[in-house]
């Protein structure tokens, strides 16, 4: 066991003198280790503290036993370890359990170095527990670890690069070198030694151009016939031999030449075909609500924009419809939110059923919904409201407490192609709903076109 410097304390001269004379040599062998042994007094959260620190302290801990005998709180922890350091180390003590923790102590100037605190205890008397225990300088293990990750990610980027495998194209020999993977996926021939030469190397380009999408086959070429670069990224679409469509990055690197002229082609592909289902998964959550599948209000005001491009173009009629479920306050407070949210996609499904296939549906939020209906005059859009509200009214939601009838009430407005947006019509419908509201629910109420504002008709071709 290594010395241990405590607070001094006066000793018999014979008890020094039976000593044995091996005690100073195997402390010196411990003294050479990166360990701190230590003796810790845990009384409560405000009565803790060292009672005894080796030598090792200032190389280990980068402070004196000297100092963490007066103040424990001397000791130097990283920001980020505080709270491991007392959940793990003082409030295993609190706890009379065994500690270990690994943390971050700073030097001088702020080095970080970690270490390993493991303590067990001892004995405890009065509530106050006496621990042993050791730290040891684990610095250079735990950057040898950080290193093997690294080099493991690293790994790991290069696996997902060559998922699909890569080729190497000499352009004047008209040689082509790659892998079986790259061949299998798309469903193409693997020579011998994945090597393809002579007249098979264009056999082998054109199977492969035509393995790429059809939509994305122009755009390919385009950039491989493009003289201008030397390393370039591209996305494309490929059908495998499944006919399964797959998305690819092609990361090319091109040699020329002191004219300029291709000489080499050498390109790794990577699969990324879950990456863009991914995105376009993370796209339709963006535009979508949720609870009802239906576009929210970002979505929906995006989709009115278009259609209001269209209607100036093309001076064609489009409606707006506001609904809003009557009471739906007391249906949370009397049945709860669960059953409130199966009324929303209740009545979401009664809606979709009466809408056609371009008309959008778009939940603004709570139980207001927003209809935007293509081509559709003030007539037309108030006799499908008026089924709407019939529908809504006769299909009671089937719920946990049972068969649950609802009403909701409509306001109804054109949108008139000389207005610049869709704003004017949506506060039109939107009057029109609380009007419907205010004088009964469960009713229709059509908005009136300002008196300045009126459709323009559709010229002649």
């Amino acid at each position: 066991m290594a010395k241990l410097r405590s607070t001094p304390r006066r000793k018999p001269a014979a008890r020094k003198a039976v000593q044995p004379k091996s005690k100073p040599a195997a402390a010196g062998l411990f003294d050479a280790v990166p360990v701190v042994a230590f003796s810790y007094r845990y009384g409560g959260p405000d009565a803790h503290g060292f009672s005894a620190v080796s030598p090792q302290a200032k190389t280990v801990l980068g402070v004196s036993p000297a100092i963490l005998l007066k103040n424990p709180a001397a000791l130097r922890l990283h920001p980020d370890d505080v709270g491991v350091f007392n959940a793990r180390v003082l409030g295993a003590m609190a706890k009379g359990e065994t500690v270990d923790a690994q943390v971050r102590v700073l030097h001088k100037a702020s080095q970080v170095r970690w270490v390993q605190i493991s303590a067990w205890l001892r004995s405890r008397k009065n509530r106050t527990a006496q621990y042993s225990g050791i730290a040891l300088d684990i610095d250079a293990r735990k950057r040898t670890e950080a290193d093997v990750l690294k080099t493991m990610e690293r790994m790991e980027e290069a696996q997902d690069i060559a998922k699909m495998g890569w080729y190497d194209f000499n352009v004047q020999d008209s040689v082509i070198d790659l892998t079986s993977e790259f061949a299998d996926s798309l469903g193409l021939p693997f020579a011998p030694g994945g090597q393809v030469t002579g007249a098979a190397s264009d056999t082998y380009r054109e199977a492969f151009l035509n393995a790429i999408h059809p939509e994305d086959r122009e755009r390919y070429m385009a950039i491989i016939n493009d003289p201008s670069w030397r390393r370039t990224e591209f996305d494309y679409r490929v059908l495998t031999r499944t006919n399964e469509v797959r998305h690819l990055c092609s990361r090319i690197q091109r040699t020329a030449d002191k004219n300029g002229n291709r000489v080499r082609d050498f390109a790794v592909i990577l699969d990324i075909t879950e990456r863009k289902r991914l995105e376009e998964d993370l796209r339709a959550q963006a535009a979508t609500d949720p609870l009802t599948g239906v576009p929210n209000r970002r979505s929906f005001e995006t989709t009115a924009r278009r259609e209001v491009e269209r209607a100036r173009r093309y001076a064609k009629p489009f409606a707006v419809l506001a609904l809003d479920i009557d009471h739906f306050k007391k249906v949370n407070d009397t049945y709860g939110h669960d059953i409130g949210d199966i009324v929303l996609k209740g009545m979401t499904r009664i809606c979709l059923d009466k809408l056609r296939v371009t008309d959008i549906l778009a939940r603004l939020g709570g139980e207001e919904f927003a209809m935007l209906l293509p081509e559709t005059d003030i007539e037309a859009a108030t006799t499908l409201a008026e089924r709407l509200r019939v529908a809504i009214a006769t299909t009671p939601i089937v719920t946990a407490k049972g068969p649950l009838p609802i009403t909701a009430s409509l306001g109804v407005a054109q949108y008139a192609p000389n207005e610049p947006t869709i704003d004017a019509a949506l506060k039109r419908a939107d009057e029109a709903l609380y009007e419907a509201k205010h004088s009964g629910r469960n009713k229709i109420i059509v908005a009136k076109l300002p008196s300045l504002v009126r459709p323009v008709a559709a010229k002649a071709p």
